[in-house]
This record gives C-alpha cells, structure tokens and sequence, in this order.
C-alpha cells in the first residue's frame, strides 16, 4: 500500500495530545518502518508542520527542525515536491476547501491513499482518503 501522509497525523504523532490518536500513528509508523506502507509526504505538508509547531505550540526553532527530521528520516519516505496551482485552486472553487488542501490534494498520485484526520478531502472524488485506523487494519 501507498500512502500520503497529512499534516494532522504527523503533529498528533509528534504532540501527542489525543492519546488514542498517538497510539494509531505510532502503529502506522511502525508498519511503515516494517516495509509494509511506503509513505509519501507534501513538502507543503512538512511546511504546515513547522508552522503549527512554531505558531500554535509555541516550540522553538530547534524543537521544530528535530520534529521535521523526525519526520524526514521515516523509511522510504518520498517528498513530493510539484504542485499544479491551478486544479488546486479550480478544487478551491468548487469544493470551498482550503487552498492549501487544494494544493495537497493535486500532489497526491493515482493509486496513493491519502492519509488523514481530515474529511474535508473526501469532498474530491478523484482522492482516496482514509484514517490511520482505517490504514493499519
């Protein structure tokens, strides 16, 4: 299985502040780790990451570049760096998601299931979306 990872499942991985949450991400990971999901993550989701931890949690620049590259050093990682701003921006219009969803959403390939918390993304048909439960079963 393919998977591209949200910013949602990396910070609940990283912050631990759901409990439940924590244990199904560090589930996912470890079956990643194993070899059996290779994971793929938006270089725009890494961004939202170092702006939620800056922002909101307040870390430090240094508690944020170790987070990232706790993030960075999963097995097999693939950073998807293109981005096609005018289908995201098209899929802002239509859906009236975030366009930095948007923007997400046209990074992830045929055949990758995106990875997460957020239902906002099933409003674009042509992504597959589950949640870290619904992975690792």
């Amino acid at each position: 299985m393919n998977i591209c990872i949200d910013t949602n499942v990396c910070l609940r991985f990283l912050v631990g502040d759901d409990p439940q949450k924590l244990t199904t991400c560090r589930k996912l990971f470890e079956i990643i780790d194993q070899g059996k999901i290779r994971p793929y993550i938006s270089s725009i989701v890494l961004l939202e990451i170092y702006w939620v931890l800056t922002s909101f949690y307040r870390n430090t620049k240094h508690q944020v570049q170790e987070a990232l590259e706790k993030i960075m050093s999963i097995r097999g990682l693939v950073i998807v760096e293109k981005t096609d701003f005018r289908t995201a921006f098209a899929l802002h219009q239509k859906t009236g998601m975030k366009l930095v969803d948007c923007l997400i959403a046209t990074q992830v390939g045929r055949g990758i299931v995106l990875c997460t918390y957020d239902s906002e993304f099933k409003k674009i048909s042509s992504l597959t979306v589950a949640t870290p439960e619904q992975v690792i079963k």
